[in-house]
């Protein structure tokens, strides 16, 4: 794969954006630096590879496997603590974000940690990169969340490379069903159509969110394989900046978020499916 060097990023963005690229870009736009003072105890939280917003450890759950040597892609890197602690590990890593302002904050992240490697400024749902060019994507709460996944998935689908893993986390069905999107109050009752499920627009915010079900038919329709899917309450004693007292008690007794592991089977994995079809 060609070396890609420099912590200047290079911009991809559209001239023309659609709706939610718009209204999510203003979003981090404007606050970029209060979601890092705001998170700061979590984000900090022993480890840079924390999971979802508890901060779950990489180290504990082993959603990525092996990373040293690595081509791996972040979506939606923000402050790219993630990529930062990887590459210190010894992968190869680019780091994609659609906001200047986070990227901004990645670069200095970068030159404290002393590593480098390529900041990219595109939307994960149209990636400036050749196919096949990584052997793990993945984001934590990132580019999923805030872009179309019938975008998304294709693009992931066409970077990676045979056996490559796709992982990431974002809220569950549960969740986008019983959080008011207007007030963001979680509820004990289903608030919408499950079936209706796909684009959900808060007051300064556009997020994206499928069935369990289309998921799986999206990874199944862009040749991926599901290996696992997590869901588990925090623990007794986690702590987050990210969710009120009262919703996180509600993470207790319903999902709040998931992680899916979904895997591009390698060619000699397709071609024996080939074999055994015929």
């Amino acid at each position: 794969m060609p070396r890609r060097t420099g912590r200047r990023s290079r911009s991809a963005r559209p001239s023309t954006l659609r709706s939610h690229e718009r209204t999510n870009l203003a979003l981090w736009e404007q606050s970029a630096a209060g979601y890092e003072s705001r998170n700061a105890a979590t984000l900090s939280r022993g480890t840079a590879m924390g999971w979802g917003m508890w901060h779950r450890p990489e180290r504990e759950l082993q959603v990525l496997g092996v990373t040293r040597g690595k081509d791996i892609l972040e979506l939606g890197c923000g402050a790219a603590r993630w990529s930062v602690e990887l590459a210190r590990g010894g992968a190869r890593m680019v780091a994609l974000d659609f906001s200047s302002a986070r990227l901004e904050q990645a670069r200095r992240q970068m030159v404290a940690s002393g590593v480098d490697f390529p900041l990219i400024e595109a939307s994960a749902e149209a990636v400036p990169l050749p196919a096949r060019s990584f052997d793990i994507v993945f984001c934590d709460w990132g580019a999923v969340t805030f872009t179309d996944p019938y975008r998304t998935v294709p693009e992931v689908a066409r970077l990676l490379r045979p056996g490559g893993l796709f992982a990431f986390s974002n809220s569950s069905p549960f969740r986008s069903l019983c959080q008011n999107r207007q007030t963001d109050r979680m509820s004990h009752r289903l608030l919408y159509d499950y079936f209706g499920l796909h684009r959900i627009e808060y007051p300064d915010e556009v997020n994206f969110q499928l069935p369990y079900g289309a998921w799986i038919r999206l990874f199944r329709d862009q040749g991926l394989v599901v290996e696992d899917l997590l869901e588990f309450p925090p623990l007794r004693t986690a702590r987050t900046t990210y969710l009120t007292k009262t919703a996180a008690e509600w993470a207790r007794h319903w999902p709040m978020e998931v992680i899916w592991r979904v895997r591009k089977p390698s060619e000699t994995r397709r071609r024996g499916r080939r074999a055994t079809a015929g």
